[in-house]
């Protein structure tokens, strides 16, 4: 009596698992499918961005105009020469004055601009001063990125000070720190 009740038994767990099996999802077809979605997604997205960033990539470096990595200059480009000048640095001591000897000159875009930055050599002039004036000798020399800094606090204050942008880079020609 005890192998006619297991077997009923039997037949509805077998069933019960078939059923079961089928109500699963399909993970041979659901695996490729998000596979080869992610991979159209990926191309056709990286196909928009080339596209659509490309076009704003190439107004950038027109405006600029510079050959990436050779640090020449491009033919529209033009460097204005800022005469020598000497700055009082800041100081914690104020019987331990410390100078700066400063030559620097800056690239522009065209000559146009390198006409209007010589016609302003007075506004640039006091702009660097300004940024000077604030630094101290252990500002300006204490590590190799402290130039790069200084030359990017430059371009920013002459920019600032002529309201436009009219530096693309400074580039410090001499520097004298006592």
């Amino acid at each position: 009596m005890d192998n006619k009740k297991e077997a009923p038994k039997a037949k509805k767990s077998a069933a019960i698992e078939e059923t079961e099996v089928k109500k699963g999802p399909k993970w041979g077809i659901l695996i490729p499918l998000i596979v080869i979605l992610t991979i159209c997604g990926s191309v056709g997205g990286t196909v928009l961005a080339t596209h659509f960033l490309a076009h704003n990539t190439e107004q950038a470096s027109s405006s600029v105009k510079r050959n990436a990595g050779t640090g020449k200059l491009s033919d529209e480009e033009k460097l204005v020469s800022v005469p020598k000048f000497v700055v009082n640095l800041a100081t914690d001591d104020p019987s331990n004055t410390q100078y700066a000897r400063l030559k620097i000159s800056i690239l522009v875009e065209n000559a146009d601009k390198a006409a209007e930055a010589k016609k302003n050599m007075a506004v640039i002039r006091d702009a660097v001063i300004n940024v000077m004036k604030k630094k101290k000798a252990t500002d300006i020399l204490s590590n190799s990125g402290s130039v790069t800094a200084l030359k990017n606090e430059l371009k920013d204050g002459i920019n600032e000070e002529l309201g436009e942008t009219m530096a693309i880079q400074v580039y410090v020609t001499d520097l004298v720190v006592q």
